[in-house]
């Protein structure tokens, strides 16, 4: 049977499921108390929810007063993290417990292509074997059918959108994909199935950006631009995302307003389901579980992610909420232990009495919520391929990040920098060396070969003959360090879709850096592409730094020269990026870069 390069070699999936049918009704009932009837299991996901800003977690702002509810009633894990700081890979996790090294999610993808490998185990697959009936309603289609869609007796994913990334703008203002719709499918689906043993899976895509929330929820406004709104990176229409590239205080804070009146939003229709299946006597004999798939940057980060999106392995991507409340759960306990998403299948599993998942990764984490155990995790780990590709790896008190392109290696003490602002490698060389080894000895068992990582990341950039990089684009794609730049909208200055930024010369500290998501496998010609603003005096002899696998090169140019076209840079085997700095004889202009694949 042809097996997912890098995944491990697993049994036959028939043997696994005959097994678990001579098991059905005697082995589920082992695990739980005497008379315990097994209950009912509800996966609730908000997508891009970043722990700290729920109001339970810490956040002073009243963002979520039905998900506190849901914590009052249950436990909550103060310490709970994905292994992947975006939707795709982070999903995989959660379905499969296994890092997404090892379940081959790890890149962004297109239709048709192999995404999560058939002989990968599922908790759903388990649920089901197990008589549960199984439903899925999800709204975001990196995390739809292709990936999740396994051992599901129905499964809804809001209405069919093409994956092309650049097209996520339409996703994001599709009605079919909105917390209304999401309740208009759930509640009749649990009116029908009340009287059965079920697993749901719910999906919400809220508060995933653009940052919109209707006006009964855009509740914690100030004199921070009160009047402007978040539309991603549409120029003419939203320059919130431009200013707060630009380091402008005022428009980060209304962006987390407007991020927060979005959770609340989302809140309300999470209170909407919790308060139904009260309703509906639902809830005596009901697991409910809450979290996310990652967090969110917006522009905390502006030494090296000024970035708006979710690319990176810091706390604010990484730290999630875990909730869960149900039958035998205690009320009202924070468990300080750290977890990560490959616990949460083989947390609910446990919790609903059920076998463990094959090849887990993860562990339950029942025995913390009972009081067992106070930690199961001493070190967690994370991994990002898209944009820059890293690993990190967590204990109780640092948190180190190694960039595998260039080697760098970062440690942050996270008792006197919570939010790691401070690389102190240098000063702490005794926790270096633990978690580097700890790093070391976990991507020795995870990480696949350079051979078959390579034959993996050909499949997925495929399709990516062209690539354009500009201000734009959703995610890490591009960004501007080191302050001092400014904005540049004039249709008239011929612009790459209408916007670029620009900054006077200097010594070079500061740079626009272009790099695409998933990594460009094959030779690819790299072009520029410049406007004129009116700025005065543009650079005779400015610089464009390429990084490839090979090395680096500089290629001078002249902004007085071939404003509006593209200008061919030079061709390079695997890029990584390309970078600009002001270190010239005038100014500056970042605007786009082409990457055009030849082979």
């Amino acid at each position: 049977m042809k097996k997912w390069p890098g995944v491990f070699q697993r049994g036959q999936k028939l043997g696994r499921r005959i097994a678990a049918l001579l098991a059905l009704g005697a082995a589920p009932f082992l695990a739980l108390p005497q008379g315990r009837q097994q209950p009912n299991v509800i996966l609730i996901v908000a997508d891009q929810l970043r722990a700290d800003q729920i109001h339970a977690y810490g956040n002073p702002r009243d963002t979520t007063p039905n998900i506190d509810q849901l914590a009052a009633r249950g436990v909550r894990f103060a310490h709970y993290f994905t292994v992947g700081s975006w939707t795709a890979p982070s999903f995989a996790a959660l379905h499969t417990s296994l890092f997404p090294s090892r379940s081959g999610v790890t890149l962004l993808w297109h239709p048709g292509q192999p995404v999560l490998n058939k002989d990968v185990p599922v908790m759903t697959d388990v649920f089901h074997d197990h008589g549960y009936y199984t439903t899925a309603i999800v709204n975001n289609s990196l995390a739809g059918a292709a990936l999740t869609g396994r051992g599901f007796d129905e499964y809804y994913e809001g209405a069919a959108i093409a994956l092309d990334i650049t097209q996520r703008a339409g996703l994001a203002t599709n009605t079919q994909y909105r917390a209304p719709a999401t309740l208009e499918r759930v509640l009749p689906w649990l009116d029908r199935h009340r009287g059965q043993r079920f697993f749901l899976y719910l999906h919400f895509w809220e508060p995933h950006s653009p940052y919109d929330p209707p006006p009964e929820d855009d509740i914690f406004k100030s004199d921070a631009y009160p009047y402007l709104h978040d539309t991603g990176y549409d120029v003419a229409h939203g320059p919130l995302n431009r200013l707060a590239m630009l380091g402008d205080q005022k428009a980060i804070e209304r962006l987390y307003q407007l991020y927060d009146g979005k959770i609340h939003y989302v809140d309300r229709y999470i209170g909407m389901l919790l308060d139904h299946v009260r309703d509906l006597g639902l809830d005596a004999n009901t697991v409910i579980a809450l979290t996310s798939d990652h967090g969110e940057l917006l522009f905390s980060h502006p030494k090296d992610f000024l970035t708006f999106d979710h690319r990176s392995l810091y706390d604010e991507d990484l730290h999630i909420p875990f909730i869960v409340a149900g039958p035998g759960i205690p009320a009202g306990k924070v468990i300080e232990g750290l977890a990560s998403n490959i616990d949460s299948a083989p947390t609910l599993l446990d919790l609903a009495g059920l076998p463990p998942l094959d090849d887990a990764e993860g562990h339950s984490l029942a025995p913390m919520i009972h009081g067992k155990v106070s930690a199961i995790n001493p070190y967690i780990y994370a991994e990002e391929d898209i944009g820059n590709p890293a690993r990190s790896v967590r204990s109780e008190n640092y948190r180190l990040i190694k960039y595998l392109r260039d080697g760098r290696t970062d440690l942050f003490d996270l008792r006197a920098d919570p939010r790691e602002q401070t690389d102190v490698a240098g000063q702490n060389p005794q926790a270096l060396r633990e978690l580097s080894a700890r790093l070391d000895e976990w991507m020795k068992v995870n990480e696949p070969s350079r051979e078959i990582q390579l034959r993996r990341w050909k499949i997925f950039t495929q399709p990516e003959k062209e690539v354009i990089v500009d201000d734009q684009t959703i995610g890490a794609r591009f960004q501007l360090n080191g302050g001092g730049w400014h904005n540049d909208v004039a249709t008239a200055s011929g612009n790459w879709e209408v916007g670029a930024f620009w900054t006077e010369a200097g010594d070079g500290s500061r740079s626009a850096v272009w790099q695409n998501d998933n990594p460009l496998i094959g030779t690819y010609r790299i072009s520029s592409y410049h406007g004129r603003p009116a700025i005065g005096s543009l650079a005779t002899h400015a610089t464009f730094i390429i990084v490839s696998e090979g090395g680096s090169q500089t290629v001078p140019v002249d902004f007085n020269n071939d404003a509006g076209a593209w200008k061919v840079l030079g061709t390079v085997v695997n890029p990584y990026y390309v970078k600009l700095t002001n270190q010239a004889d005038g100014a500056i202009i970042a605007d786009a870069i082409k990457f055009e694949r030849l082979d």
